[in-house]
């Protein structure tokens, strides 16, 4: 069950960067042909919880308030537009990952039909 650790927020996101590029260097090969299966099932749901993410930051993203949370913008930006932007940036990657998510959900059922070698 998940726990809500608002205080960890960037230290999980850290973690799971680590462990995505440990599985990414991990998968040139499967060495149990079935756990492909559950491995597309577990990447579908870790890219669902990543779409929730996206949103939900933002979502933050558009409520936050100049004198607030933040203290205008350095010289790159012109004043408010940062968050502005930010938020329409993860909106765009909320709505890629759902098409990944959808992907993964097409590859994983391809994957249910295949009788793998154990």
């Amino acid at each position: 069950m998940a726990v809500n650790e608002e205080t960890r927020q960037v230290q999980i996101a850290t973690e799971l960067q680590e462990h995505a590029r440990t599985l990414a260097h991990s998968t040139r090969r499967v060495l149990v042909p079935s756990d492909s299966y559950r491995l597309l099932g577990e990447l579908r749901a870790t890219v669902d919880d990543l779409e929730q993410v996206c949103r939900q930051l933002g979502e933050w993203h558009t409520r936050v308030v100049d004198g607030e949370h933040y203290q205008g913008e350095d010289e790159r930006g012109d004043g408010g537009t940062g968050t502005v932007a930010a938020a329409a940036g993860l909106d765009r990657a909320a709505t890629a990952l759902a098409v990944a998510s959808d992907a993964l959900s097409e590859a994983h059922s391809a994957n249910g039909v295949i009788r793998w070698k154990s």
